[in-house]
């Protein structure tokens, strides 16, 4: 886990809004290969919450691809987006860990 990388995703509006999108399943999806208990998301289904351009929104993608918050199942012709939940709590321990200063840090 690369916590700078993730941060430089999560930095950008856009990207963090995708990521809470998927978290609150706020953006429907009509592909007929996700269930909803999936949580998950095409780039066609962010191009139409959002109504940026493809372009923009696959590149978004790929920054969250790239940093491990999302990651992708192809499923017949469709491409799927999954919220790394994993990533994202390990990488909130180790931002934490990082830095904030705890009682034992201290007595050193």
């Amino acid at each position: 886990m690369n916590i700078s990388k993730i941060c430089n995703a999560l930095g950008n509006e856009v990207r963090y809004q995708i990521v809470k999108s998927l978290k609150n399943r706020s953006i429907d999806t009509c592909c007929n290969k996700i269930e909803y208990y999936e949580n998950s998301i095409s780039v066609g289904n962010v191009v139409n919450a959002t109504g940026l351009a493809q372009s923009t929104v696959s590149q978004h993608i790929k920054v969250l691809l790239d940093a491990g918050i999302i990651y992708k199942e192809k499923r017949g012709q469709w491409t799927c987006f999954f919220l790394n939940e994993k990533i994202i709590k390990n990488f909130i321990e180790g931002l934490s860990d990082d830095l904030i200063q705890t009682e034992c840090d201290c007595k050193k």
